[in-house]
């Protein structure tokens, strides 16, 4: 069993402390093909800052990155097999798509068997014309509503999952019951699925959150640092209560499941109005984790978060 990241396939143990659920390029689809693009994206010093933010990660003890960029929202493969060969922390960058108002037309006229075959091209022989492959799935759906198409990319998600053994990173947590309930139709193993943004201040459910680890997902505390001083979503919160969040799951014998991350974009290009936060990678190591060892968690849950689950989840 391997994890695929950019630079090529890795052993479980190479995979140290990973952050699972980051973004190194975010935008929205067509971005590059407006007149203001390239003030949009300077390349060479939108490099030097992620750059920069990686190896503060790496000095930290960071190894990994999962990049949950899908298809058409930033995911930019040559730009992460630079950064990965530069700064030396290992990048998996994902196949699948986020809600549908966000997924160009090509894809949305395509059904679910091209859906489920591209997902699995992408993570065994290469994403779009490259040879990069793919190390996890992403899928997501919006606030209001499943689509029949997001709910299509579930469904293509768990089957691409079942082929391959790659892992389903989920977004749109209002919906997180219903994106069980189609994976396990399609008999996705939970094990290979984190369930996103548990976290998310508008939308907290602690037995929500038990439920979905008892039937075997993985539950995602990833947006880490997001907090309403700085962050005008709605589903920002403060880390005090983020660490309180993870000590009672952790507490209520659920470690195992427990996912942490910073959810954090290196680059929104062409969203400026959503604001660029504050914190980097290295936030979750230099800032959040030490107050959870505050709190009382151990080394040995720490290590558990950081490295053993991830290393559970990643590989095919």
């Amino acid at each position: 069993m391997g994890v695929n990241t950019v630079l090529g396939p890795i052993h479980p143990e190479q995979i140290g402390i990973a952050s699972m659920h980051e973004h190194i390029l975010w935008s929205s689809p067509g971005w590059q093909f407006s007149p203001e693009a390239n003030e949009l994206f300077n390349p060479p010093e939108i490099f030097q800052r992620i750059y920069n933010e990686l190896i503060d990660y790496k000095e930290a003890g960071g190894q990994t990155i999962v990049d949950c960029t899908g298809i058409g929202l930033g995911r930019d493969i040559e730009f992460n097999v630079f950064l990965a060969k530069s700064s030396g922390v290992n990048i998996v960058a994902s196949t699948g798509f986020w809600d549908s108002i966000r997924v160009m037309h090509y894809f949305l006229t395509k059904g679910i068997d091209y859906l489920t075959d591209l997902f699995v091209k992408e993570l065994t022989r290469g994403m779009g014309t490259t040879n990069v492959k793919a190390g996890v799935i992403k899928v997501g759906n919006g606030k209001e509503r499943m689509t029949p198409f997001e709910e299509m990319t579930y469904r293509a998600a768990a089957r691409a999952s079942r082929a391959t053994g790659a892992a389903i990173i989920t977004h749109g947590i209002q919906f997180a019951i219903k994106q069980t309930e189609i994976l396990l139709e399609e008999k996705v193993d939970p094990e290979k699925v984190v369930i996103s943004h548990c976290d998310s201040g508008n939308a907290l459910d602690f037995e929500r959150d038990k439920c979905l680890a008892e039937k075997g997902f993985n539950v995602g505390y990833d947006l880490v640092g997001i907090e309403p001083e700085w962050s005008l979503q709605p589903f920002a919160m403060s880390d005090s209560k983020r660490v309180e969040l993870c000590k009672a799951f952790i507490e209520a014998g659920y470690a195992k499941k427990l996912i942490i991350s910073c959810d954090h974009d290196g680059c929104r290009i062409g969203l400026v109005y959503c604001g660029t936060p504050p914190h980097g990678y290295s936030y979750l190591l230099k800032n959040f984790v030490p107050r959870l060892r505050s709190a009382g968690i151990s080394e040995e849950t720490i290590r558990l978060l950081l490295i053993e689950n991830p290393k559970r989840i990643l590989p095919f």
